[in-house]
C-alpha cells in the first residue's frame, strides 16, 4: 500500500511537470495528436495485421483528428465531402488514410506513430452481385514517408487476395447479403506491408434499374436559386411509355445519399412498388439534388416534374402523388402553389405519408449533445450542420439555437414557412387528401416518460472526465435536458455546459413515427467509457402532426375521437395501434395505400364508366365504428359484407338490397352477425353488384 502511494505521487509529479509545459510549436511529423480529444482510437489503426475493422464513421473521425492536429493545413477534405462526391459514381470508391503523427509522453518528449486505414465512401450497397471497386490516386490522403509498390485487396467474397491497380476497376460479386469485412494491403518498395480492414454492408444483391432517368431543373426560382433533381421512371411491364403514373416524392435526405437503389428498397417494402407495377401503374420517383434546401425550392422541382409528366402522357392523365416524410410538405406546397397560380397539376389523390405537417422532433437534449461535442466528433459536427439546413429549420418544432434557451421553440423559418403556405391557401383543394401516420392512434408513447434520462455517458479517469448525459424534454416543469463536461488534465481547455428547459411539450416520448437516434448513439464506439442508450427510439413525426390535427396535446386520443375527419384537412386517414418506424410499410398500411392509389384511376378513353365505385372506409383505422360508402351509376341490387384477414365472413351489412343511383353509406360498429365484438386487426369489405365485385380494407384498433 505504501509503495502504491509512492508510485501514484511520482505519477502525479510527472503530470504536474507536463501541465507546466506548453505544446511544442513543431514536431517531427508536423501532426501532434494531443491537440485533440482522440475519439477515433487512432493508435489501433497502426497498419498491423490485427488492425480492427472500421466503418466510414470511424475512418472519417481519424481523418478529422489528424487534420485538426496538423501544424499547418493538410488540405484534406472532410469525409462527408468525399462521400458526397462518391454518390455521383456507380462504383464503390475507396479512400485511404496514411499518416505519421506525433504524441507527447510524460516527459513532454514526442514519439512517432503510424496511422493506416481505408474505407468505402458508400457505406452500403444494393448491387452486391455486381459491384466495381475503385481506388483513385486522389483518394489517398498521405502524410508519411514511403512509396507504394502495389496494392492487394480482399473483398470478403471468397476470392481471396487480388491485385488492386490504382485508378482501375476491380469487379466483385457477392453471393449473400450482410456485413462484409474487406481487407487492404499496401506493399511498400522496402517490402513493408501495411494492413487495413473495413466494413461494407451489402443490403441487396440486385436492384432493378429504372426504365429511364429524367433530369429536372425548376423554371421557378426560390430565393434566387432554382432547385433541381432527377426523376426515376420505372414503367409497368408492357408499357413502352408513361401511361398511369404514381409520383413519389422523397423526404429529408440527410446527406443526399438516397439514390435509386435506396429509394427502391424503401418503396418496395411489402413488395408494394412491384405490386403497383403489376396493377399497371408506372412509378415516377423524385430525388432532389439537395434535399435539405428550403422546402419551397424543392416544391418547384416537383411542379416542374408534374408538368413533365403531363407532357409525357396525353396531357389529361390523372396522377396519384405520394409525399413521404418531408416530401409530404414539398407536395403540399407545390400543389397549393399550382392551384394558386391557376396551373393544372392533374393530381387526383395526394397521400401525405408520415409527413411532419405540423412539425418534426429530434430530442432537444440530443441536439445540444451534438453542439457540445461538435469540435471533437466529425459525426457530431456533420449532423449538427444538417440540423441547421433550411429544410430542417422549417420542420423542427424545437431547435437548439432557439432563444431564450430555457423556453424551447422552433427556428424563425418554421413559422415563416407556414405563413407562406397560409398565404397560398394552406392546402390544395382539387385532389383527394389522404394522411398516413406511423405513430400510434391510441396514445401509446415511446416506452419512457417525459423528462426521463435517455442517454447516459460518463467517464472518469486521472486524465479526463467526460459527461454527455441527455434527458427527454419534460412536460411543462423546469428540468435539465443536457449535461456536458470535458475536463482534461493536460494543457487543453476544459468545457462545460448544462441546459435546462421550461414550459415544454413532451414530444420526445409522444406517439409518433419513430427514429432510432439514441440506438445509433449507443452503437457508437467511444474511446472513453461507453455511451449507453437507455431507450432506443424517440418520436420523430408525432401522430397529431402526420394527421395535421389542430391540437396541441401530443398524447391526443386519436382513435376514440368520433369526428376525427372534422378536425383534419384530410378526407381519409390511417394510423396503426402501436408506434412504428418512420416510413415503415406494414401489410395493413400497404393495403390502405393500395386502395387509395387504385381508387379513381386515370380513365381510359374507350372504357365504359364504372357502374359502382367503392369508397375508402372513414375513419380508417377506426375504434368504435367506421362508415363504408359506395356510389352507383344506376339502381342495382347490392351485397355489402365484411371478412377478416383469414377470409371468414364476419358481418353481412346488405344482402340483395335495392339501392338507387347515387351515393350511399352504412356504419359498421365492429361487431359480427352474432353480436360479438371483433378484435383489432385488418378487415376487408366487399361490395357486389350484378356487374362488379369491389373490395376495400380497413383496420380496427382497440
Amino acid at each position: 500500500m505504501k509503495l502504491a502511494s509512492i508510485l501514484l505521487l511520482c505519477f502525479l509529479f510527472l503530470f504536474s511537470m507536463a501541465l507546466a509545459a506548453e505544446f511544442p510549436t513543431h514536431t517531427p511529423n508536423g501532426i501532434l495528436i494531443d491537440r485533440v480529444l482522440p475519439l477515433a482510437h487512432i493508435e489501433d489503426l497502426d497498419g498491423s495485421q490485427d488492425t480492427p475493422a472500421v466503418g466510414f464513421s470511424r475512418w472519417q473521425q481519424a481523418l478529422h483528428e489528424l487534420s485538426r492536429s496538423a501544424e499547418s493545413p493538410l488540405g484534406w477534405p472532410s469525409g462527408r465531402e468525399l462521400a458526397q462526391r462518391a454518390k455521383q459514381s456507380p462504383k464503390m470508391n475507396l479512400a485511404v488514410l496514411w499518416a505519421r503523427y506525433d504524441q507527447l509522453d510524460t516527459q513532454n518528449e514526442t514519439t512517432s506513430s503510424l496511422a493506416f486505414a481505408f474505407t468505402g465512401l458508400k457505406m452500403e450497397s444494393h448491387h452486391g452481385q455486381d459491384l466495381v471497386f475503385h481506388l483513385p490516386a486522389s483518394s489517398i490522403f498521405k502524410s508519411a514517408p514511403g512509396q507504394i509498390k502495389h496494392w492487394l485487396f480482399d473483398a470478403d467474397d471468397g476470392q481471396g487476395w487480388r491485385p488492386l491497380l490504382l485508378g482501375q476497376d476491380l469487379p466483385v460479386s457477392y453471393s449473400s447479403i450482410g456485413l462484409k469485412t474487406m481487407r487492404l494491403q499496401a506493399v511498400l518498395t522496402d517490402s513493408t506491408h501495411l494492413h487495413a480492414t473495413a466494413i461494407l454492408d451489402v443490403k441487396a444483391l440486385v436492384t432493378p434499374q429504372p426504365t429511364e432517368t429524367w433530369s429536372i431543373t425548376a423554371s421557378e426560382v426560390y430565393d434566387g436559386i432554382a432547385g433541381s433533381g432527377q426523376a426515376y421512371v420505372y414503367l409497368a411491364d408492357g408499357h413502352s411509355q408513361l401511361t398511369n403514373p404514381v409520383v413519389v416524392v422523397e423526404g429529408f435526405d440527410l446527406d443526399n445519399s438516397m439514390d435509386w437503389p435506396v429509394l427502391y428498397a424503401l418503396l418496395n417494402q411489402e413488395n408494394m412498388l412491384d405490386d403497383l407495377r403489376a396493377q399497371g401503374f408506372d412509378a415516377v420517383v423524385l430525388d432532389f439534388t439537395e434535399a435539405t434546401s428550403p422546402i419551397q425550392r424543392n416544391a418547384f422541382v416537383l411542379t416542374e416534374l408534374l408538368q413533365r409528366v403531363q407532357t409525357a402522357t396525353d396531357g389529361e392523365t390523372s396522377v396519384a402523388l405520394i409525399g413521404a416524410s418531408m416530401g409530404g410538405l414539398v407536395s403540399r406546397y407545390g400543389l397549393t402553389w399550382m392551384e394558386n397560380q391557376g396551373q393544372e397539376h392533374h393530381v387526383r389523390t395526394f397521400i401525405s405519408f408520415d409527413s411532419p405537417q405540423n412539425g418534426a422532433n429530434i430530442p432537444l437534449g440530443l441536439q445540444h449533445w451534438l453542439n457540445f461535442f461538435r469540435d471533437e466528433s466529425a459525426d457530431a459536427l456533420y449532423l449538427l450542420s444538417r440540423l441547421s439546413q433550411p429544410a430542417a429549420l422549417q420542420m423542427l418544432m424545437y431547435h437548439y439555437s432557439h432563444s431564450p434557451q430555457n423556453s424551447p421553440g422552433p427556428h424563425s423559418l418554421y413559422q415563416s414557412f407556414r405563413d407562406d403556405l397560409a398565404n397560398l391557401g394552406n392546402w390544395p383543394e382539387l385532389p383527394r387528401l389522404v394522411g398516413v401516420a406511423n405513430g400510434s392512434g391510441q396514445s401509446i408513447g415511446q416506452g419512457f416518460d417525459a423528462g426521463e434520462k435517455i442517454i447516459h455517458y460518463e467517464y472518469r479517469s486521472l486524465l479526463v472526465d467526460i459527461n454527455g448525459n441527455v434527458w427527454a424534454v419534460p412536460q411543462n416543469n423546469s428540468q435539465l435536458i443536457f449535461q456536458g463536461l470535458i475536463d482534461v488534465i493536460w494543457p487543453l481547455p476544459d468545457t462545460q455546459q448544462d441546459v435546462s428547459v421550461n414550459a415544454a411539450l413532451p414530444w420526445d416520448n409522444a406517439p409518433g413515427g419513430t427514429r432510432g437516434s439514441m440506438a445509433q448513439m449507443g452503437d457508437t464506439q467511444a474511446p472513453y467509457g461507453d455511451i449507453v442508450a437507455l431507450h432506443d427510439n424517440h418520436c420523430f413525426i408525432p401522430t397529431i402532426s402526420a394527421l395535421a390535427l389542430d391540437v396541441l396535446d401530443p398524447f391526443f386520443e386519436v382513435a376514440s375521437t368520433p369526428d376525427l375527419l372534422g378536425m383534419t384537412p384530410f378526407d381519409a386517414v390511417y394510423y396503426p395501434a402501436e408506434n412504428q418506424g418512420h416510413i415503415f410499410i406494414s401489410p395493413e398500411s400497404k393495403s390502405f395505400l393500395m386502395d387509395e392509389i387504385l381508387s379513381n384511376p386515370s380513365p381510359v378513353s374507350d372504357a365504359p364508366a364504372l357502374a359502382a365505385v367503392l369508397h375508402q372506409a372513414t375513419p380508417n383505422p377506426f375504434n368504435a365504428q367506421t362508415r363504408l360508402g359506395f356510389s352507383l351509376q344506376q339502381e342495382a341490387l347490392v351485397d355489402l359484407t365484411i371478412y377478416d384477414l383469414a377470409g371468414r365472413l364476419v358481418r353481412t351489412l346488405l344482402s340483395g338490397a335495392s339501392r338507387k343511383a347515387g351515393n350511399h353509406s352504412i356504419l359498421w360498429n365492429g361487431m359480427s352477425d352474432g353480436g360479438q365484438i371483433q378484435p383489432s386487426g385488418l378487415y376487408f369489405y366487399r361490395l357486389v353488384t350484378p356487374d362488379q365485385a369491389l373490395v376495400g380494407s380497413m383496420s380496427m384498433v382497440k
